[in-house]
């Protein structure tokens, strides 16, 4: 009798000319893409790799886990999420929200802000756009290497991996952006493990050491190793404290 019911309402709501009401179902996930042109959501199911593209209403309620409200176009591509539909429309969006990664374009330590240009995960086909972000005092700051910073030492340029509520950064991590050097090549150490820089227009001598993740190439991007380096041959080098991690090399002579 149980099994008949529901198919023969359904069947008597149809000759009545009543259209059923969707049922609600919850969708886990992540973010596989957002179109804010067309308010449109796909969702990758976490359980079966299926995409399930939703229509996202602007009545549609979105937040956090921690239940800071946010926008559609708050939501990025890798966010984890879950999401109450009915008939593939959204009525309500709980968004875990995927670690926000860019490169420092400002920041304003008095009034604790900081604006970041967003890098794109893969196969993201939108265009990046400047993200304005807050901290608070519960806001943790580091470095790559694990070294608490503060909020003023963070730099224009610096590389940084945010993870976030809303617009409030909880954690930050920084990579700071690597030093510039342009000059010449004045001479290469014996142990083939650093050279001799003298920068153009101040005509310094700088030794700069380099290690085997030191990239260097040629203006024309053939790969060199040191021992092909010569006096005069002009480098444009990306350092942190003084190790090189990108060498640009235009020769002094055919090769």
């Amino acid at each position: 009798m149980k099994s008949y019911f529901l198919p023969a309402l359904t069947g008597a709501l149809l000759v009545l000319g009543v259209t059923p009401r969707p049922a609600v179902a919850q969708l886990k996930g992540h973010v596989k893409s957002v179109d804010t042109t067309a308010n449109r959501l796909v969702v990758t199911d976490t359980g079966t790799g299926t995409d399930f593209t939703l229509a996202v209403p602007p009545q549609t309620t979105i937040v956090t886990a921690s239940g800071t409200a946010l926008t559609f176009k708050d939501l990025r591509k890798g966010d984890g999420v879950s999401v109450i539909q009915a008939g593939g429309i959204a009525s309500r969006i709980v968004a875990d929200q995927a670690r926000l990664l860019g490169t420092v374009k400002s920041t304003e330590p008095t009034a604790k802000k900081l604006v970041i240009r967003e890098t794109l995960p893969g196969g993201e086909a939108r265009a990046a756009k400047d993200v304005n972000l807050t901290i608070n005092d519960e806001t943790t700051i580091s470095s790559s290497d694990g070294k608490t910073i503060k909020f003023g030492d963070i730099k224009v340029g610096d590389g940084v991996s945010i993870a976030h509520d809303g617009v409030l950064a909880r954690s930050i991590e920084t990579s700071p952006k690597p030093d510039e050097l342009t000059g010449f090549v004045k001479s290469i150490g014996a142990n083939l493990k650093n050279f001799v820089v003298t920068e153009t227009g101040t005509n310094k001598a700088y030794t700069v050491a380099i290690n085997p993740d030191t990239v260097i190439e040629t203006t024309e991007g053939k790969t060199l190793n040191i021992k092909e380096l010569k006096e005069g041959d002009g480098v444009g080098i990306l350092h942190a404290s003084s190790v090189a991690k990108r060498i640009v090399v235009a020769v002094k002579t055919q090769r």
